[in-house]
């Protein structure tokens, strides 16, 4: 029986150094795609690793002791909050990521996000493809656009994505400073060029709000209605990490009071969204200042595939008998 189960559909392994990894599992990989907790069980049932997407699916403490044979889950991508942590601890599983792969990938659309939203690109696309291409550029003229240049960016979460934006951030004239938990040393600040501020700080001094954090129990819900009060009229708000973090219906409420000036989410608290949520039900032109992906910032083919081969090296280490590394849930 195969001795690892990818729940990362087959089609993502399509770049040749994927394929050739892929070849050298042979008969020891399968791959499945229903993700509803007794189907994982059975079609895992006899496997030593078994393979995640990072955004999906939740691995539960119920899947995890209906696996005995399981000696590592390994997501193919920097989070790991829809795993029971705990539980994988408890039974002595280890639980690894592939940490740092897609940083310039997620800050590459991090920085594209606050391009759109400062140039007004949605509406501009929008308006052109309904025909109105003149009317359209003469709004945008008249109401302005405005530059990186001169702008003032708060970085809520310093690690490897908000390092790599910040880097963007300075070659491109904003100023940047930065609030994480965990402070950077004086020379790394002047290295990167970014000032330390508390999370108050960050919220009533910037045009734009970035988060980067990892969402835990701390970061949970950390920008709400009263959050959102304090940014600066017109400020823009963008969500590089997890959903839960953002609150999407306080979010919805302050763009279409025109508080927010904008807003950009990468990811939300239920992944699809419904299409009953607050954000797709807003008014055309609310939306307009309202830029979405599907959570996509970390999956561009070069990231994907750097994160697929170290997902698998770390796999083939365990059926060696080595230890993973990467391991985010302290179990050796």
């Amino acid at each position: 029986m195969p001795k690892i189960l990818s729940l990362m559909p087959k089609i993502y392994f399509k770049d040749p150094g994927t394929l050739a990894t892929l070849e050298t599992f042979k008969d020891d990989l399968a791959f499945s795609t229903d993700y509803e907790p007794s189907q994982i069980i059975a079609a895992a049932k006899d496997a030593t690793c078994l393979l995640c997407p990072a955004p999906y699916p939740i691995i539960s403490e119920e899947v995890m002791k209906a696996l005995p044979n399981l000696k590592l889950i390994q997501t193919a991508g920097a989070g790991y909050d829809k795993i029971d942590l705990d539980a994988a601890a408890k039974a002595g599983i280890p639980v690894a990521n592939t940490p740092g792969l897609n940083t310039l990938a997620a800050a590459e659309l991090a920085l594209a996000a606050i391009i759109v939203l400062r140039r007004r690109f949605v509406y501009a696309d929008r308006e052109i493809k309904r025909g109105q291409y003149q009317p359209a550029r003469e709004k945008l003229l008249a109401q302005g656009m405005s530059e990186v240049n001169g702008s003032r960016w708060g970085i809520i979460g310093l690690g490897r994505i908000g390092a790599k934006l910040a880097e963007a951030g300075k070659v491109l004239g904003a100023e940047v400073s930065y609030y994480d938990p965990f402070r950077r040393t004086e020379a790394e600040e002047k290295q990167l060029g970014v000032n330390f501020r508390n999370l108050e700080e960050i919220l009533t001094t910037n045009d734009v709000i970035v988060i980067c954090v990892a969402l835990t129990e701390e970061t949970k819900g950390l920008i709400g209605s009263r959050e959102m009060n304090m940014m600066q009229p017109g400020a823009i708000l963008i969500n590089m990490a997890r959903g839960g973090i953002v609150d999407d219906t306080a979010l919805a409420e302050s763009l279409a009071q025109e508080h927010l000036g904008g807003a950009a989410l990468d990811t939300f608290e239920i992944e699809p969204l419904p299409a009953d949520h607050p954000l797709l039900t807003l008014p055309e032109e609310v939306k307009d200042r309202l830029f979405l992906t599907p959570h996509l910032a970390g999956v561009t083919k070069q990231a994907l595939n750097r994160m697929l081969e170290y997902a698998l090296a770390n796999c083939a280490r365990v059926l060696k008998g080595e230890q993973p590394v990467a391991v985010v849930n302290g179990v050796e």
